[in-house]
């Protein structure tokens, strides 16, 4: 296995690194108003980091899976308000319409979201039906040239900024998960609303919404792929989209070492610097070994999916050891920081609460478990 970047992939991770570092810069601004600087935006759109994972024949910049994780892990140390329009673009939402979306759907909405101007996401989870999709009871009822739309979903990241919505409908009901089927929702359609947003303990924004379909006529060539096949492409997509988790955890856990390692080496408690402490250099140790260990974990699995293989297992793993590998690097920067890290505005304390959703969404650690449980004991 060779994790080595090619030289231009190592161009426009480094590219995106000190991108990354400027922005950085206007955290404390973002904090301070609660606002976006719009540099942030600004600099998104202008490296095309919107369109990395969208066909150059709709606009994109697509990236092969190793370049794509190295600009994430880049990309995810800033904080997470700063990036939550490409997270989507890169998401299972657009990856379906990518590879089951009409020509006419992909020239009508790629080209737009490649560019940063117009927005998707997916919707999923209902109040009812979380990892259980089986159980989903949003409908879509085909009526002539229209499919209706009704349903409640929840916990759908982006939907109050989305300009279009992959939406996940039951069009049989008694042919349970093979019977959902894949939609893509203009949210400028009657009987669309955002029904409320959700305050967060961590990933501090507005962007985490109930919403809900009322007779929401749909065109049936909206219809992404074939009919009973939506969960499977979500699946498919939902399977990258467990790679870039792995990004987004380490990309902070990275942040949360080094602040760590730099206090450590200006703090002083008894006469001694905190990195002279023999315990304290145990846990940055401990730190150290927990986020390698994960990004050759994550690098293996988009080495094998890049070559074709079947990623399931291995994107499971990376979901669950990257995430929880990451909390417990926050664990332990928070806890050499003491005091200080439990104060908000830093960011060890930002770093903290932010990463602890990461265990749970795109299926929570229990969830892959069993998944690379079954997956094992079913092999031959």
């Amino acid at each position: 296995m060779n994790f080595d970047l090619p030289p231009d992939a190592e161009e426009m991770r480094v590219a995106t690194r000190n991108a990354v570092d400027a922005l950085l810069k206007l955290e404390p601004r973002f904090h301070e108003t609660g606002e976006v600087p719009e540099q942030v935006e600004t600099t998104l759109r202008e490296m095309g980091f919107y369109g990395m994972a969208i066909p150059e024949a709709w606009g994109g910049m697509p990236m092969d899976h190793l370049t794509s994780v190295a600009v994430q892990l880049e990309l995810a140390r800033l904080p997470p308000q700063f990036w939550p329009f490409v997270r989507s673009a890169l998401g299972p939402g657009v990856h379906i319409i990518v590879d089951h979306g009409s020509e006419a759907i992909k020239k009508k909405w790629l080209p737009e979201i490649a560019s940063g101007r117009s927005r998707n996401c997916i919707a999923i989870t209902e109040p009812h039906a979380g990892s259980d999709a089986a159980r989903m009871l949003t409908s879509a009822t085909r009526e002539g040239d229209h499919y209706v739309l009704n349903g409640v979903k929840t916990f759908i990241s982006n939907a109050n900024h989305a300009h279009s919505i992959t939406v996940l409908a039951s069009t049989d009901r008694s042919a349970g998960k093979r019977g959902i089927s894949a939609f893509l929702l203009d949210t400028t359609t009657p009987g669309f609303k955002v029904t409320r947003t959700m305050a967060t303990m961590g990933w501090m924004d507005d962007s985490l919404c109930e919403i809900s379909f009322t007779d929401c006529r749909i065109p049936v060539e909206n219809l992404l792929g074939e009919e009973g096949r939506g969960l499977s492409y979500a699946m498919s997509g939902l399977n990258e989209g467990r790679l870039n988790v792995g990004c987004q955890a380490l990309g902070p856990a990275q942040i949360a070492l080094d602040e760590t390692i730099e206090h450590a080496k200006t703090r002083v408690t008894f006469g001694q610097t905190l990195g002279e402490h023999q315990a304290i250099q145990h846990m940055i140790a401990d730190m150290a070994m927990d986020l390698h260990a994960a990004r050759m974990v994550l690098f293996e699995a988009v080495w094998r999916a890049a070559r074709g293989e079947d990623a399931r297992m291995k994107a499971s793993m990376v979901k669950v050891i990257c995430t929880e590998a990451a909390c417990r690097i926050a664990d332990k920067a928070l806890q050499i920081f003491g005091g200080s890290g439990y104060c908000r505005g830093t960011i060890v304390e930002r770093v903290y609460r932010d990463l602890r959703v990461l265990r749970i969404y795109e299926g929570a650690s229990e969830i892959h478990r069993n998944m690379i449980a079954k997956q094992l004991l079913a092999q031959g």
